[in-house]
This record gives C-alpha cells, sequence and structure tokens, in this order.
C-alpha cells in the first residue's frame, strides 16, 4: 500500500514540490523556536546562586553635584551603613559593584600567574557583607573579609566554573590569578580566597559563566554605588519611604534610585518576553500560511482526482480506505519534507555551531516537538478534504469531464 500511495506522490511531484518546500521551511523555523525555548527554559531553571526575595537596590548617582567634592569614602559607606542598618526592618546590607539584575558588566581575561592561558571572566567588586545580604553559596575557602584588608594582596572569589577552566582539578584555594586584558594599565595579581557555587547577577536567562569577585575595601579611592538591603520577611512595600528618609539624612543632595529586587527581576522578565514575541509571531504566521496552503491544494487535489477516486470506489475500495488513503498521503509527504531537514539540521550538534545551546538530547527533543506539530497540523489539513474525498461516489466519475 506504502509502495502504490509513494507512486501517486511521485507522479504528482511538480504540485507536492510547493508544498514539501513549504512544510520544510516552516519545520526548521519551529524547530530554531523550539529549540531557543528549550534552552532558556533550562536557563530559567538553574539555580542563580543568590536571593533576591526580601532586598531592596539603592542606586545614587556618583556624577551627581552632591558628589562632585571629595568624600573620604570610609567616612562616607560608613555613614551609609550606619542609617540603613539603624532601620528596624534591616538585616543586612552591603555595597557593590553589579545589583541582581543589573544589565551591565566586565568582561576581561584572567589567567593563573603560572600560565599564559587566559580565559574571559566577568569582573565585578563587592565588601564583605555581600555574601550575607544575597545568600551566596560558598562552596569553599571563604568571603572577604578584614583579614583581608592589611594582608598586603588583592582577595578574590571565584566561581567553580572559572576554577575549573583555570586550574582543572587543582584546589584553587591560595593560587594566584592575574587579568591578562592588554587594555589594563597595570596588571593587579590576586589570590583566590573562596569559591562559590555561581552568581548569575544578571538573572534567570543568563548562562552560567566565569565570574571572578573582587574585595572592595572603604579605603579605596572610589564608593560602590549600588547597595543592596536584606528586609525582614513581610516588610511593608511602604519601607521604600523610611529608607529615602534615611538615606536623605546622610546625603540631600543625592539622587536616589531605590527599587525592590523582586519587581527589577519581574521587568527584567517582560523585557525577555519582548525579545520572544517576534520569533513566536514569525513561526505562528508561517505556520497559519502553511495551513491555508494545504488545505488549499488538498482540496484541489481532490477536485482534480474525482476520475481516480471514483474508480477506486467502483473497484470496492470503502469510505474509509479513501480517507485513509488522503490522510496517509499527507503524513508521507510531511515525513519526506522533514527528512530532508534533519538532514541540514543534523549537522548543527555534528560541527557544534550552537555548542552553547543544545546538545544531542536536546537536538533530538526539539526536533521530535517539531514534527510532532507538523504532523499535527498536516493530518488537521487533511481532514476535512479526505472527508469529502470518501463521501465521492462511483458516480461521480461518470460525470467528470
Amino acid at each position: 500500500m506504502l509502495k502504490h500511495l509513494w507512486k501517486l506522490l511521485w507522479k504528482r511531484k511538480a504540485k507536492n514540490a510547493m508544498i514539501s518546500f513549504e512544510i520544510l521551511l516552516i519545520f526548521v523555523v519551529i524547530f530554531g523556536v523550539v529549540v531557543g525555548a528549550m534552552y532558556n527554559y533550562q536557563l530559567y531553571n538553574q539555580p542563580l546562586g543568590f536571593k533576591s526575595e526580601n532586598r531592596w537596590r539603592v542606586n545614587f548617582g556618583l556624577t551627581t553635584e552632591g558628589l562632585e567634592k571629595p568624600v573620604p569614602q570610609a567616612h562616607l559607606v560608613d555613614q551609609f551603613r550606619r542609617a540603613i542598618s539603624s532601620l528596624p526592618e534591616v538585616e543586612a546590607v552591603s555595597f557593590i559593584q553589579f545589583e541582581p539584575y543589573n544589565t551591565s558588566g566586565f568582561s576581561r581575561g584572567f589567567r593563573r600567574i603560572d600560565s599564559e592561558q587566559k580565559v574571559d571572566t566577568y569582573s565585578l567588586s563587592a565588601d564583605d557583607m555581600a555574601q550575607k545580604t544575597l545568600e551566596i553559596r560558598q562552596v569553599s575557602g571563604r568571603w572577604f573579609s578584614e583579614l583581608d584588608e592589611n594582608s598586603g594582596e588583592a582577595s578574590a572569589v571565584i566561581n567553580r566554573e572559572l576554577a575549573k577552566n583555570l586550574f582543572g582539578g587543582e584546589d584553587p584555594l591560595g593560587k594566584l590569578i592575574t587579568n591578562s586584558d592588554p587594555y589594563d594599565k597595570t596588571t593587579v595579581v590576586y589570590r583566590v580566597v573562596g569559591v562559590i557555587d555561581d552568581y548569575r547577577y544578571i538573572g534567570e536567562f543568563k548562562a552560567p559563566g566565569n565570574i571572578v569577585i573582587f574585595r572592595h575595601s572603604a579605603l579605596s579611592e572610589s564608593p560602590l554605588s549600588n547597595i543592596v538591603v536584606k528586609v525582614k520577611a513581610g516588610t511593608p512595600r511602604n519601607f521604600e519611604i523610611k529608607l529615602y528618609q534615611q538615606l536623605r539624612l546622610v546625603r540631600n543632595n543625592i539622587d536616589y534610585d531605590i527599587v525592590l529586587l523582586s519587581e527589577a527581576r519581574d521587568e527584567m522578565l517582560r523585557q525577555k518576553a519582548i525579545f520572544f514575541i517576534p520569533p513566536v509571531m514569525i513561526a505562528g504566521f508561517l505556520l497559519i500560511m502553511v495551513c491555508f496552503g494545504l488545505f488549499g491544494v488538498l482540496w484541489q487535489n481532490v477536485n482534480s482526482r474525482i476520475p481516480e477516486l471514483g474508480l477506486r470506489r467502483a473497484v470496492g475500495a470503502s469510505s474509509a480506505q479513501i480517507y485513509g488513503q488522503i490522510v496517509t498521503e499527507q503524513v508521507l509527504l510531511s515525513s519526506l519534507a522533514m527528512a530532508v531537514g534533519m538532514l541540514f539540521l543534523i549537522q548543527l550538534p555534528f560541527t557544534g555551531i550552537f555548542a552553547k545551546f543544545m546538545d544531542w538530547s536536546s537536538f533530538f527533543l526539539s526536533a521530535g516537538i517539531a514534527m510532532a506539530i507538523i504532523y499535527a497540523v498536516s493530518i488537521t489539513c487533511a481532514l476535512y478534504p479526505a472527508w469529502m474525498a470518501s463521501r465521492m461516489s462511483p458516480t461521480d466519475a461518470l460525470h467528470y469531464e
């Protein structure tokens, strides 16, 4: 039976070529959308390495008029910390260069001191309270403390990914690393004092990568412009007013931007949703166009095959057999188009071009989902034309001109 159907499809290859091309195109598009959706879903479900609930972010502009005159940083930081910590709702306060859900970042090359092989790494600075305030998960070693103030060495905490890329299976604690970016005017040597699990501060849709965190001392040249405040669970939303008033008591001529981290996360998710809309709309539009095209072509094919289908009914074919023939032909045509598409798509995991976005398991899962969608669309579009063909009487062939 299948061999006979393949012959029928081959005899109408000119008519079927356009349908096959449309199916091939939408199959590739849907595959790409599914791969992207699965990749981002996996990112979303991976641990962030910190907690954002019951946290506020405060940003104050360092370029405003209020900071034009030299201000001793240690004194300024201490003022802010004391003022915020005096609020009964506050549990911890931290100064950090890039707070959670900040899309900014610095990427530089770092290497171990005894090697020339560099690894591109995101870097930022944080104070001694950052780990406690954000509950960053420590894997080994320790976080920064006052012990690092007079050690005579710059301290750094790296994540597990960077430790693996720089030191392999060696214990990174106590090892020395340095920046190797040619644009850096000075080369600083850092001693690794701790390893964290990760710190994906940009958010759920940022892929895990290498990150190094430097200790920010109160004796540094300039203060960090971001403060993260951890408050007690159940603290009301109007805490923002009290926090703003406390900040104004320290410096009343500085602009303060206060945001609840959970709201910053919601805004990030909204922006990501907007990013997903265009490819989904394109895939949906193409799918609708393919549906109309398939339905119209199948309808026309049924009308042009009245002698053939009428003859089949005359020699004893049942309505169910005619119905099954039309549906099966469409399934075979879809299978042929997707087989051609798979010959091209399977090159992606073989060559590793998109290894960052998919492995073999996600490739086959994405291909399976795309195939299921194509089969569902093809069968749905074939149902009504197949029903029309199944109701055809042998006498219809006699009246066909």
